[in-house]
């Protein structure tokens, strides 16, 4: 295979003085790129980004927050070989967001972009997620994607959640100009959304605006470190 630059990899821009957090790899992919975890630790929340490869606003973000020395744990490509390979699957095509053993997983396609492989958890992008969580043991994981709108997604009713996780999510939703929002809008078996409402864990999806350009993200970085601050200090549990 040749060497060449990942979009996994921490942008060439933006440079900063800070030593980013040593990672801990957690497994390889299908084409044998490592999938690595930064700050390793019991926290109570865990960052995650590239779940899909073609999303890369998330992982040039993730890289960003290590860069300005993210205080939680960082997955910043989970997909790597998609981001290789400039595409949403992985290297076997399949979308690693209906690949989680949720109770809702099912073998066939609701549609042809969202393959759920073989198995559930059949891909060692998705078992590398897996030991991430069983090595940080998080209440709450907040995973960077991108769309054609921006929100925050939270399959959780503000009445049921803690008075000060909604003031977090307040003060971020408010600094950066979007809303929070119950669902995407559509079925999403097999995704991280119901794998967390069976295992009690809390799922944040930030949906960044596709086609943002990556030097424009910097402007999220202040107001995403308070939000994973905040989320830091309290084990808020669905």
């Amino acid at each position: 295979m040749p060497a060449m630059p990942l979009l996994a990899e921490p942008p060439p821009w933006n440079p900063s003085d800070r030593a980013p957090a040593t990672p801990e790899a957690l497994g390889r992919s299908v084409l044998g790129h490592a999938i690595a975890l930064h700050g390793a630790r019991r926290a109570n929340v865990l960052l995650i980004g590239g779940v899909h490869g073609d999303e890369s606003e998330g992982i040039f973000l993730a890289h960003l927050l290590l860069q300005e020395g993210c205080g939680v744990p960082v997955l910043p490509c989970l997909n790597p070989d998609g981001a290789f390979l400039r595409q949403r699957w992985n290297a076997r095509n399949v979308d690693l967001n209906r690949n989680l053993p949720a109770p809702d997983w099912k073998p066939e396609a609701l549609n042809p972009r969202y393959p759920p492989g073989a198995a559930p958890a059949s891909e060692p992008e998705t078992q590398a997620f897996l030991a991430a969580l069983a090595r940080v043991q998080p209440a709450a994981v907040l995973s960077l994607h991108s769309y054609k709108e921006t929100f925050v997604e939270i399959e959780r009713r503000p009445d049921s959640m803690a008075p000060a996780f909604n003031q977090a999510i307040e003060a971020f939703v408010g600094a950066v100009g979007i809303e929070r929002r119950l669902s995407i809008g559509y079925p999403t078996p097999g995704a991280l959304g119901a794998y967390g409402l069976r295992h009690g864990l809390l799922i944040l999806t930030y949906e960044l605006l596709r086609g943002t350009p990556h030097g424009e993200l910097q402007r999220i970085v202040a107001p995403l470190q308070r939000l994973l601050r905040a989320l830091d200090a309290e084990r808020f549990v669905p």
